[in-house]
């Protein structure tokens, strides 16, 4: 699943810059603002976490931001018990940019969106051969502050934003677990892109 997931990745980015060979020329232009960017969430790979996230300016000061992450893991917390883990995730959110100086998607933002969680895992006892498995399926609200920006000269289109921030879910569907429980979270997002 994580090859899938490398594969798919990589053949996007792959894509994009083609896609931005041709409009590199754009950020020549006194002036010129990019209308889209995509991200990697490099710090998430380190936990054995796959994102992408895709921005579109959608106003001068306003943009629409979405998030896929992914992770697939077996961990082994007890000989007896092998465990597997799958984990989808989605965010959208708006974000409005607060400097008077620079355009969407440059400076700093403040952000409020929607975000869903579905979390799916297999327990098998090595000892009774007995499975459980657990769905859960969560929705809630994130809001987030922070900083983005997009280099014009020395790396033409590269992006980077550094993002904090607190998430509300709550359970809508799932198996009672004492693991389950509503509640907030703190954010932080830190991303590498290309802007086109």
């Amino acid at each position: 699943m994580k090859k899938i997931g490398c594969g798919i990745l990589i053949g996007l980015l792959a894509i994009i810059s083609l896609n931005a060979q041709k409009k590199g020329s754009d950020f020549k232009k006194e002036g010129s603002i990019p209308k889209n960017n995509i991200k990697v969430y490099p710090i998430y790979v380190l936990s054995g976490i796959i994102g992408i996230g895709y921005e579109r300016v959608i106003a001068p000061k306003t943009s629409l931001n979405f998030i896929v992450l992914q992770q697939f893991s077996e961990p082994n917390f007890d000989n007896n018990v092998f465990e597997r883990n799958y984990d989808l995730f989605f965010e959208t959110d708006i974000r409005r940019y607060l400097t008077k100086q620079k355009k969407a998607p440059e400076g700093w933002f403040v952000s409020a969106g929607l975000l869903t969680e579905y979390n799916y895992d297999r327990l098998k006892n090595s000892h009774n051969n007995q499975t459980t498995d657990i769905q859960r399926l969560w929705v809630g609200g994130s809001g987030k502050i922070g900083h983005q920006w997009i280099f014009k000269k020395a790396l033409k289109g590269i992006s980077t934003d550094i993002a904090g921030g607190i998430a509300y879910r709550t359970i809508i569907d799932g198996s009672s677990d004492s693991n389950s429980q509503n509640g907030f979270d703190t954010i932080i997002d830190v991303t590498i892109g290309y802007s086109w």
